[in-house]
């Protein structure tokens, strides 16, 4: 008893800690900061004072966009550890705000575009689930980890391919599929020159033969890009390109892509580009320097 009469209300633990009475219920339902007692009459809760340390620190915490979920160890919270996530939140929200400020600048007069007629290709690929979660944390780590996991998605498929009797070609790409075959965070397409028509039983065995040497699930489809325009774009020569360069270049090109269309009336085959690697194989890169960023356009209509 003698403990509950110096415990303090809820009040002036709101007071002493910064806390609102709403944060003290919402972190009292999730066992982040739990009353000494409630009342069982009233349900006024007390709080001991020897929780006014673990108050405070869960307050600062929060106004430091310490997330809920790591609340719970407020008390012995890894300080260094999370400098160091926020240090690199900081520095990939500059590295974004440069790239943003980039695209908003961008006079598609910039690129140049390069044309040129491609015939009708029947293509084999298999599509890979990206699952890329939303919070930066995660997105480094599973970009990291794709780093490493894609390049051996591609060899365990083209090994696969010539396990069919499938030559190898000279030329491949990657590109978005412009269907969704699963849920999730993103799908990777990995394309290249096939046969069209492919058996249930050869699609079997490439998925389980990349499934077998990766550990990942694929899905192998084919398809047909049409006779076409194949359209990539240029800027005047520098030097290395920053980072911030190198990332906006994406978005630049699609934003003159469209700009392309719309003046010209014409048609996409697809949303977005394909970045085609001339070499036979997709991974490593250096096997057929930079990807090429490709867009495929209907070819216009004649003139009557």
């Amino acid at each position: 008893m003698e403990n509950e009469k110096n415990d303090l209300t809820a009040g002036s633990f709101q007071e002493m800690t910064g806390l609102t009475a709403k944060a003290l219920r919402l972190y009292a339902e999730r066992g982040i900061l739990t009353p000494a007692s409630v009342d069982p009459d009233t349900g006024y809760r007390r709080y001991a004072r020897s929780q006014l340390r673990h108050g405070m620190t869960t307050d600062l915490l929060r106004r430091a966009q310490v997330p809920l979920s790591e609340l719970a160890s407020a008390t012995s919270f890894p300080f260094d550890q999370w400098r160091e996530t926020v240090q690199m939140r900081r520095h990939l929200e500059d590295f974004y705000l440069a790239v943003a400020e980039q695209v908003t600048a961008f006079d598609p007069a910039d690129l140049t575009a390069h044309a040129s007629e491609a015939p009708a290709l029947d293509w084999v690929g298999v599509i890979l689930d990206l699952d890329v979660p939303e919070d930066i944390e995660g997105r480094i780590e599973t970009f990291t980890g794709l780093a490493v996991e894609t390049p051996a998605v591609g060899k365990a498929f083209g090994e696969a391919l010539t396990d069919l009797g499938i030559g190898a070609t000279d030329v491949c790409w990657t590109a978005a599929p412009d269907t969704t075959t699963r849920s999730g965070g993103g799908q990777l397409l990995l394309a290249r020159p096939g046969p069209v028509h492919l058996g249930e039983a050869d699609r079997e065995h490439i998925a389980e033969r990349v499934r077998s040497s990766t550990g990942r699930s694929v899905v192998p489809v084919t398809g047909t890009l049409p006779a076409r325009v194949e359209v990539t774009f240029a800027a005047a020569a520098t030097e290395d390109p920053t980072p911030v360069e190198e990332a906006a270049a994406g978005y630049l090109h699609v934003l003159a892509f469209e700009d392309y269309v719309r003046r010209r009336r014409l048609t996409p085959v697809l949303p977005t580009a394909r970045q085609v690697i001339q070499a036979a194989t997709w991974f490593p890169l250096d096997a057929g320097g930079e990807p090429a960023s490709v867009f495929d356009v209907l070819p216009p209509a004649p003139v009557a």
